[in-house]
């Protein structure tokens, strides 16, 4: 193969499988984008498995060390789909696409040292329902999203979340 008038071989490169996912406790079905932090380590979530079956939220070190950080349990929220976001305040924060209180998804922060909290239960009403996307921060230092569902027509809605929960829409 020639790319730009170079050979390239392309049986010279090297990819190295840092943590293969077992389905168990470690998670899987991992298919949001890993996140490197200010302090160096990966972070990520898997969709399904973990201690429950809901997914997981997790830490990895480029050396392949792999911390569980969080199962989901259903009423905490399933199916992070999502990447996270780190906040500005350290911890990282996400959705998953079902489970909390009401069964439609949840908005979640989790800390490096595995303090979690679910910020908010989606009610398939006006709030929303299953939020798919990720979270961005704005200036304000507020979180912004999206639901796929409910608002008040069923379409979905965008909303804005304080990092302490308080969710506006």
């Amino acid at each position: 193969l020639v790319l730009a008038g170079r050979a390239f071989n392309a049986n010279a490169q090297t990819l190295t499988t840092i943590w293969p996912f077992t389905g168990g406790t470690d998670g899987g079905l991992p298919g949001a984008t890993l996140l490197q932090a200010r302090d160096g380590y990966f972070y990520g979530t898997t969709a399904g498995s973990g201690s429950y079956g809901y997914g997981t939220v997790f830490r990895i070190t480029s050396n392949g060390s792999l911390t569980s950080l969080h199962s989901f349990n259903g009423s905490d929220g399933a199916y992070p789909y999502a990447d996270l976001i780190q906040g500005r305040d350290g911890n990282f924060y996400g959705t998953t696409y079902q489970g909390g209180v009401y069964g439609y998804g949840t908005v979640f922060r989790v800390s490096s040292n595995q303090s979690f909290t679910n910020l908010w239960s989606f009610t398939g009403g006006n709030d929303g329902a299953n939020p798919y996307a990720g979270l961005v921060q704005g200036g304000d230092g507020n979180f912004y999203g999206t639901t796929r569902f409910g608002g008040t027509t069923n379409d979905g809605s965008v909303f804005q979340i304080s990092p302490s929960g308080s969710l506006t829409n």
